[in-house]
């Protein structure tokens, strides 16, 4: 729900445009511009993507009605209230539309490190591409966090070790927030690739890449299971992996 205050053009946006600070100053000039950005995405991901159809409708809207010029700031229910409108809407319409940068998100956990060593040799070979790669670690990175980056990320990567024939725990927490999510609905499906290490049947990258496709992603169609420590040629075969995707996402 807005609110448009008409005679000084302030939108009172509710949720929309929010951020989760709680500082001394009020305004988006007053803080560094990474902070608030950061901020605006991590809110935007968490909260707002599974309505990015609804913001595009209600982006058309305000401009059918004429309203887009006369709004001079926006004062949301959370966070700072912004001097420069447009700052804003742009980055929402580039959330909302799914637009992305040549950036791979990988997301991963571990129990002996063999699972670990796996997602930096994916890494290496992204980078190797000039890939913008961030990685995160399960067992220690706040879920809200690794959202933030799956947000304008066009892969993401998903390293999972097999415990008794199954996906370890912390990875299925991820999947279902993810399945709430459905970053699908901006239009654009991103790329995910499954990979880890296992003591027995493995499976788990199967059963991990199923739910992905729930989630809403374009699972790719190799995932790379290995038996206990990786080996120098395995952890080749990860890096050349990761070279490859790089040289789709350009």
């Amino acid at each position: 729900m807005f609110t448009l205050y008409g005679e000084e053009g302030i939108l009172f946006s509710n949720d929309a445009f929010g951020q989760h600070l709680c500082l001394t100053k009020r305004f988006d000039n007053e803080i560094p511009e990474n902070i608030l950005m950061d901020a605006n995405q991590k809110f935007y991901a968490n909260l707002i993507t599974p309505l990015s159809k609804l913001v595009l409708k209600k982006f058309n809207e305000v401009i059918s009605l004429g309203l887009l010029e006369k709004i001079t700031m926006i004062a949301p229910s959370h966070g700072q209230i912004w001097t420069d409108p447009m700052k804003v809407i742009s980055a929402y319409q580039n959330f909302a539309t799914g637009q992305c940068k040549d950036k791979a998100t990988i997301v991963y956990d571990t129990m002996h490190y063999s699972t670990q060593k796996m997602a930096h040799a994916f890494a290496e070979g992204l980078l190797s591409e000039g890939i913008e790669v961030v990685i995160y670690n399960l067992h220690s990175d706040e879920r809200s966090e690794i959202v933030k980056d799956i947000l304008d990320s066009k892969a993401v990567l998903f390293g999972i070790p097999t415990i008794n024939d199954q996906p370890f725990p912390s990875i299925g927490d991820l999947m279902y927030y993810l399945r709430g999510l459905r970053f699908d609905r901006t239009g654009f499906k991103k790329l995910a690739l499954t990979f880890g290490s296992m003591g027995g049947n493995g499976g788990a990258t199967k059963l991990i890449g199923n739910d992905l496709k729930e989630c809403g992603f374009e699972v790719l169609d190799d995932s790379y299971e290995v038996l206990y420590v990786p080996e120098e040629d395995e952890l080749e075969k990860c890096y050349n992996a990761g070279k490859r995707l790089g040289m789709k996402l350009k």
